[in-house]
């Protein structure tokens, strides 16, 4: 199939505006993505327009994520069932275990954030619906992987940069190991290994042909006091729950 070339880089300028918080100048954006500056300058100024992009008129002309896009986006929850199945799970669980709960899956290498729950009492969390992040560090993406076929897991663990987070993150052999142990207990955690003062735990979802779809995953600050058995059996069961409703 031959793929157009200015489509292609529209979409992947949205990519990566999506996870610059702060926008970024053409100057950024040609240097991250490698492209001409007309070129950019002439889609980005048309997404402008359109109001796919926002572009601060100010000192540095930076160009972010507008309202037309949070508006395609919210159109893919609405129409696909699996939110309809996740939301009163999650959000139960959420508070039950007084902390966030996320429902992510597995794109290009990377979890990507599609849900996200918290109780009253949760704390603020910087992960958003739509960010992305490495599935060697999160509890979400070690569960997910764990549970692939062995070909599959080879092929993403190639694609995983294992950059130091922080200091307790895992090694491509200490993931490998630890794999093995994640798919024998039913749940993964994150102690600590992609931000200092968190912990995660999180377990697989399921569907009708027993491929694993997603992961919901626990979120809260590190403690030695957390129950971390107590939550993972009431993860599992929301994600058994769930895996139920899908099929499973």
């Amino acid at each position: 199939m031959k793929i157009n070339r200015t489509v292609e880089r529209t979409v992947k300028i949205l990519e990566l505006l999506s996870k610059e918080k702060n926008g970024l100048t053409v100057k950024e954006i040609t240097a991250k993505m490698k492209i001409p500056k007309t070129s950019a300058y002439d889609i980005l100024e048309t997404m402008a327009h359109l109001e796919v992009l926002e572009k601060n008129t100010g000192e540095l002309n930076l160009y972010k994520i507008g309202l037309k896009s949070f508006q395609i986006g919210n159109s893919y929850s609405r129409n696909k069932e699996i939110f309809k199945i996740i939301d009163k799970p999650m959000q139960e669980l959420a508070e039950k275990t007084g902390k966030t709960v996320f429902y992510a899956v597995e794109n290009d290498g990377e979890i990507v954030y599609i849900s996200k729950h918290e109780s009253e009492k949760a704390i603020i969390t910087t992960a958003g619906i739509g960010s992305t992040n490495p599935m060697y560090c999160t509890s979400l993406g070690k569960a997910i992987l764990a549970f692939l076929s062995p070909e599959k897991i080879e092929a993403l663990i190639a694609m995983q940069p294992f950059e130091k987070k922080t200091k307790y993150s895992l090694s491509k052999q200490d993931l490998i190991k630890e794999l093995k142990e994640i798919k024998n207990r039913g749940y993964a955690i994150d102690n600590r290994e992609i931000e200092e003062h968190m912990l995660c735990i999180g377990a697989p979802v399921f569907d009708s042909t027993k491929s694993v779809v997603g992961a919901v995953s626990i979120s809260g600050l590190f403690s030695e006091n957390r129950d971390i058995d107590k939550e993972a059996l009431a993860l599992m069961n929301t994600c058994s729950e769930i895996s139920r409703k899908l099929g499973y």
